[in-house]
């Protein structure tokens, strides 16, 4: 199994987890915090999240980074603002904005 099968596997079980535990009355914060100890992985938890749910990255993101310990949450915040950082940076590139596709 390759490595991206191993981890869409993972996410699809940690996301019928998922659907059971709401399914047996918990709340998203508590299905977060329950799939974070699970596994560890905070892009997992918050696909899973997301697939089980209903709701977008985006909201399943802000799920899963509230149900972080604080230093892991400022480390990903971290993460998410340097990514966002570059992303504006390569868009206001001329290089970027004027080199042809290929």
């Amino acid at each position: 199994m390759t490595d991206s099968a191993a981890r869409a596997e993972r996410i699809r079980l940690l996301s019928e987890m998922a659907q059971t535990m709401l399914a047996s009355g918990a709340d998203e914060d508590q299905v977060a915090q329950q799939l974070l100890r699970h596994t560890g992985s905070p892009i997992s938890t918050i696909k899973a999240v997301a697939d089980a749910t209903g709701m977008g990255l985006g909201n399943a993101k802000w799920v899963v980074h509230r149900n972080l310990n604080s230093q892991m949450s400022e480390a990903a915040e971290s993460l998410w603002d340097e990514l966002l950082e570059g992303i504006k940076q390569l868009q206001e590139s001329p290089e970027v904005r004027h080199r042809p596709l290929d």
